[in-house]
C-alpha cells in the first residue's frame, strides 16, 4: 500500500540513501528524469543532479524540509533546473533523505514550491536592502569623518595662518610686500571657502535635518553662485524619504548637477523631485549641448556610478538629450528608487 502511494504522488519523489544511491522513485520521478523506474533506482546522486542536493541540508534538520536550488541531467545530457525540497525520515538511523523535485520551467508547480519560491525572493530582496543601507550609511560615516577632520584641522590651521598675516600687516610699511600679502591673504580666503564647500559636498548639514528638498536648494544655489546658472527646483514629494535612500538620491543628485556644469555648458538647470510608481523619481535637466558630448568621453565613471547605485536598489538610471539648437535641446537625467529600499533604513551614526 505504502509504495503504490508512493508511486502515484503528484510530485517526483526520490529516495537517497545514506551513499547517495536512488532507492525508490515516484511515476512522476520518471517522468521528469526521462527514465524509467529501473534506470533510477541503483544511480549514484552525482549521476542524476548537478552536483548533491543533500548539501544543502545542516548538521541538525529537524522537522522542517529544507529548499535548494539544483539541476537534474537528462540522458542526452541535456540540464534541467530544479527546486529539491529535501526531508529526513523522522527516527530512521539509516540516513534516508527524500527529495521532492519541481522542473523550474513548468506550469505545474507544486504550492510549497513556489511558496517557498516567493519566500526566497522576498528574503534576497531584503538582504539586498540591507545591504545597500549598509553601503550607503558606510559611505556617509566615513565621509562625516573626512568633514570633521578637514574642519578641526586644515580649516583651523588656515585660520591661525590668517590671524598670523593680520600681525605681519601691521608691521610692514613697503606698498610692494603690502601688495603681496593682500595677494596671499586672498588665496588663503579662496583656500578656505573650497575646503568649507568640501565639507558640504561631503556632510550636506540640511540632509540630515531637514530633509532632501532642502539639501538640494543648497547644492543648486552653489551651483548658481559659483557657475552663473540659473536654477530652479520643483518639489513635488509628499513625504521625505527614509535616510538611506535620502542620502543615495543625493549623492546621484550630486553627480547629475556636477555634469551640468562639467560637460553640459548650460545656461540653466531644474531639479524636480517627485513620486512614482511606489518610489522616487528624480530629474535633472538642462539646456546645455546634449549627453552625446560627455557620454562619449572614455570611462566617464560619474555615469557608470549613477547606473550602478540605482541598479544596486532596485531602480534605473537613464540620460536623454536633443542637441542644442533643436527645440527643448539640452540633457535629461532620470533616476528612479523604489521606496522598498526604506524598509531596511536605519538611523546614521
Amino acid at each position: 500500500m505504502y509504495w503504490q502511494a508512493f508511486r502515484a504522488a503528484p510530485e517526483a519523489l526520490v529516495v537517497l540513501d545514506a551513499a547517495g544511491v536512488v532507492r525508490l522513485a515516484s511515476s512522476a520521478a520518471e517522468a521528469l528524469f526521462h527514465r524509467a523506474t529501473v534506470d533510477l533506482v541503483g544511480r549514484r546522486v552525482g549521476e542524476l543532479f548537478v552536483g548533491d542536493p543533500r548539501g544543502a541540508l545542516g548538521a541538525e534538520t529537524g522537522d522542517e524540509p529544507v529548499y535548494t536550488g539544483s539541476a537534474i541531467r537528462l540522458p542526452g545530457g541535456a540540464e534541467v533546473p530544479v527546486d529539491v525540497r529535501l526531508g529526513t525520515l523522522p527516527g530512521d538511523p539509516s540516513g534516508l533523505v527524500v527529495l521532492a523535485v519541481d522542473d523550474q520551467g513548468a506550469g505545474g508547480l507544486s504550492r510549497s514550491s513556489l511558496e517557498h519560491r516567493v519566500t526566497r525572493l522576498q528574503q534576497e530582496g531584503a538582504a539586498q536592502e540591507q545591504a545597500l543601507g549598509d553601503v550607503i550609511l558606510n559611505q556617509e560615516r566615513e565621509r562625516a569623518r573626512i568633514a570633521a577632520g578637514v574642519h578641526d584641522d586644515s580649516l583651523q590651521v588656515i585660520t591661525a595662518a590668517m590671524l598670523r598675516l593680520q600681525h605681519l600687516r601691521r608691521r610692514l610699511r613697503d606698498p610692494r610686500n603690502l601688495e603681496l600679502l593682500s595677494k596671499l591673504e586672498e588665496s588663503l580666503v579662496l583656500a578656505a571657502d573650497r575646503l568649507r564647500r568640501l565639507i558640504f559636498d561631503f556632510r550636506p548639514p540640511k540632509l540630515t535635518s531637514e530633509g532632501l528638498a532642502a539639501a538640494t536648494r543648497d547644492l543648486l544655489d552653489g551651483l548658481a553662485e559659483d557657475h552663473s546658472l540659473a536654477v530652479h527646483l520643483d518639489n513635488r514629494l509628499r513625504d521625505e524619504p527614509a535616510l538611506p535612500t535620502r542620502l543615495l538620491l543625493f549623492r546621484m543628485l550630486q553627480e547629475a548637477v556636477a555634469n551640468v556644469y562639467k560637460h553640459a555648458d548650460a545656461d540653466e538647470c531644474t531639479v524636480i523631485l517627485d513620486e512614482q510608481d511606489g518610489g522616487y523619481l528624480i530629474r535633472v535637466v538642462d539646456d546645455g549641448v546634449g549627453a552625446e558630448e560627455f557620454e562619449s568621453e572614455a570611462g566617464h565613471l560619474g555615469l557608470v556610478l549613477m547606473r550602478e547605485r540605482a541598479a544596486l536598489a532596485g531602480g534605473w538610471f537613464r540620460i536623454g538629450s536633443v542637441p542644442r539648437g533643436s527645440a527643448g535641446s539640452g540633457t535629461t537625467v532620470t533616476f528612479w528608487v523604489p521606496r522598498g529600499a526604506d524598509l531596511q533604513s536605519k538611523g546614521a551614526a
